[in-house]
């Protein structure tokens, strides 16, 4: 506590120098947010990993500032996605997000629309700084919607074994249905309907019939599906609800899951195919970027 505090007395005293540093910034960011952004030098563009991020345009009025930036090199492609690693940093409580915007081929370069409101509708003082940091991105993101997946469902229409051994981390659809679920325990690849997603158990258990589809590290490239049940005759049937856990293990071993589970009877479970929506990236690359630019109408 005391090595903190004198780190905090240094830090105060020298806010120029302190934010020249990663370390530095981010403690002086925590201690004072006003400071750090005074004392952060502008810098337009950074360059980590073989890809640049640089700021193009900046336009503010009223409570909102808005800035047009690009990512550029040769890993980046048309479907880039930020993966929720970026932040805001300014001296005021706000709200913000970024939405992609164009892309340029020959130069691979990605354009997004980066939007920041302060939170109480006060104006956004013209003058000051803010600074935008990414620490990664996903590239050959690729969507595979309405799939068949090859899985004869009367083949599962027993009873499943079920586990208790893993971590609940969400749920979407009818979430006290989904908090109260048994889920499946994983065993061996039943189909892989895309790359990176494959079904690991399916069958019956609290009286509602049970798909289970393993994402592998899912904080890695953010793999994900959605399933349901569809007839010959076009009808679709969709999930009751869904459990999503993991088995908390570290590094590469970690395995996330969804679960999907469906109000069928077995008798009726053969009358119906299994069909997906799924959405993977083929890489993650990480880096540390950080550009500051000054609040004001420029570009």
């Amino acid at each position: 506590m005391l090595g903190i505090a004198a780190a905090a007395v240094v830090l105060l005293a020298t806010p120029a120098l302190a934010a020249q540093t990663e370390t530095g910034y981010q403690l002086l960011y925590a201690l004072s947010p006003a400071s750090a952004q005074f004392f952060q030098p502008v810098q337009r563009s950074c360059t980590d990993n073989g890809v640049t991020l640089e700021v193009a345009s900046v336009h503010v009025e009223g409570d909102t500032a808005q800035a047009y930036i690009s990512l550029r090199g040769d890993t980046v492609d048309a479907n880039c996605d930020l993966f929720d690693s970026y932040r805001f940093h300014l001296p005021f409580d706000q709200m913000g997000h970024c939405e992609r915007a164009g892309f340029d081929p020959e130069t691979h370069t990605v354009f997004f629309l980066v939007t920041t409101q302060t939170m109480n509708g006060s104006k956004i003082p013209i003058g000051g700084k803010m600074t935008f940091s990414l620490d990664c991105f996903l590239s050959g993101k690729q969507a595979l919607e309405g799939a068949a997946v090859p899985l004869n469902l009367a083949d599962y229409a027993q009873e499943g074994e079920t586990t208790g051994d893993f971590f609940r981390t969400g749920g979407s659809g009818n979430l006290e249905l989904a908090e109260a679920l048994s889920v499946l325990r994983p065993g061996a690849i039943l189909a892989e309907p895309a790359p990176g997603l494959s079904v690991t158990a399916a069958g019956y258990a609290d009286s509602l019939f049970h798909v289970q589809l393993c994402q592998g590290d899912a904080r890695e490239r953010d793999n994900h599906g959605w399933l349901w049940l569809e007839n010959d005759a076009g009808e679709r049937l969709a999930p009751s609800a869904s459990a999503y856990f993991t088995n908390q293990a570290e590094g590469d071993t970690r395995l996330d899951y969804q679960e999907f589970v469906f109000d069928i009877s077995p008798e009726d479970l053969g009358n119906y195919a299994l069909y997906g929506d799924f959405y993977t990236a083929s890489a993650r690359i990480d880096g540390n970027w950080r550009i500051t630019f000054p609040l004001e109408n420029a570009g």
